[in-house]
């Protein structure tokens, strides 16, 4: 379209019509003299700016053209974990000890009518049962299923193969081995599968999975990238930091992705960006727990990692939450994203911020 408006304009500078409307000469008379000369210097004149008007409004239209694209500026992403309670869980009817409460959590995520809901794994407890599927996070969090981008966890893999899952979630899961990526937006997503013993080849450095995502990253080229996987590489919750995503996390750094979300401990937390080894970093990967769908919520064990010089050996969030169900609310444009805690009950967000990607 651009290529024939752009011939269109060359073709309004270059030629003539004469009072008949049609491509002609001077007449002979003209031509010659002074008056001649005059006609073609007036000529030339207008020519030259016919050409000015004719790039100046092919600039506007190319700039248009560009603001028309079929991909959004910015989009909402919603990302939790940890969601829909077991319906044998005796506190499944009442919702006692403030457990059990993905209705709530996926009122609240609904509310935010997010382009995506990115599902940071363990969806429904205990037993992922096709009927659980069906009665209880459907009604919740099955309310966002076209918007679903579903991460594998643990309680997935409960039954064989996490086969009620991808059953339940079908399409949504773009590759059984739990890993493969996509654009949303004007970002690059790469979801990763962090249930190292379930995915073939672990996800040590030169296994499937992690030279698979040592090659996506390098051919995209988004500017902006998200990463998720269920188990925290860092974590200050009940479940510590996991090791197994060591590698993974390295490559993410080595190719400078912006943030990875993570689900699995029952808490919310938002760590500096680190190095692989957790120190902070201005150009390290900034991580997000993010294990508060609603199942539970859990304080961190305060007689965990005993051993000395365990606790400085790890990196502490630069926030941390231990008491609330909610999502995390991401906005993610062309070249940053702002996030926000929502907690169910709470007016204002518990965190929030914002940074540009790298």
């Amino acid at each position: 379209m651009i290529g024939t408006l752009v011939r269109r304009a060359a073709a309004a500078v270059v030629t003539r019509r004469g009072t008949g409307g049609e491509v002609g000469e001077l007449p002979a008379p003209v031509a010659g003299g002074r008056l001649g000369a005059l006609v073609r210097g007036a000529r030339g004149r207008r020519g030259r700016a016919v050409l000015a008007l004719a790039v100046v409004l092919l600039l506007a239209l190319v700039a248009l053209l560009s603001r028309c694209s079929t991909t959004p500026d910015t989009i909402r992403v919603v990302a939790v974990g940890d969601m829909a309670c077991d319906p044998d869980d005796p506190d499944f009817a009442t919702g006692a000890h403030d457990h059990c409460r993905q209705k709530q959590v996926s009122d609240l995520a609904v509310a935010l009518h997010p382009d995506v809901l990115l599902g940071l794994g363990d969806f429904q407890y205990e037993l992922p049962t096709s009927q659980a599927y069906r009665t209880v996070y459907g009604p919740s969090f099955g309310r966002l299923m076209s918007r679903t981008v579903p991460v594998f966890g643990n309680q997935e893999y409960k039954v064989q193969d996490a086969n009620s899952f991808t059953a339940y979630f079908g399409k949504q899961v773009k590759d059984p081995n739990g890993y493969w990526s996509q654009d949303i937006g004007r970002w690059h997503l790469v979801v990763l599968n962090s249930n190292c013993s379930a995915v073939a080849g672990g996800c040590g450095k030169g296994s499937p999975q992690q030279s698979w995502l040592d090659n996506d990253l390098k051919s995209t080229d988004r500017e902006c990238v998200i990463a998720a996987w269920h188990h925290p590489r860092w974590s200050s919750g009940i479940g510590g930091p996991d090791p197994r995503t060591a590698d993974l996390f390295r490559t993410l750094y080595e190719h400078r992705v912006e943030l990875v979300l993570s689900g699995h401990d029952a808490d919310y937390e938002r760590f500096a960006p680190l190095d692989p080894d957790g120190k902070k970093d201005p150009l390290g990967v900034r991580q997000y727990v993010v294990g508060t769908g609603g199942q539970a919520h859990y304080r961190p064990d305060p007689v965990q990692d005993t051993t000395p010089g365990a606790k400085a050996a790890r990196p502490i969030g630069e926030f941390a939450d231990f008491d609330h169900h909610g999502v995390l609310d991401l906005q993610l444009k062309p070249d940053s994203w702002s996030w926000s805690f929502r907690a169910v009950g709470v007016g204002n967000p518990l965190d929030k911020g914002e940074q540009r990607c790298q």
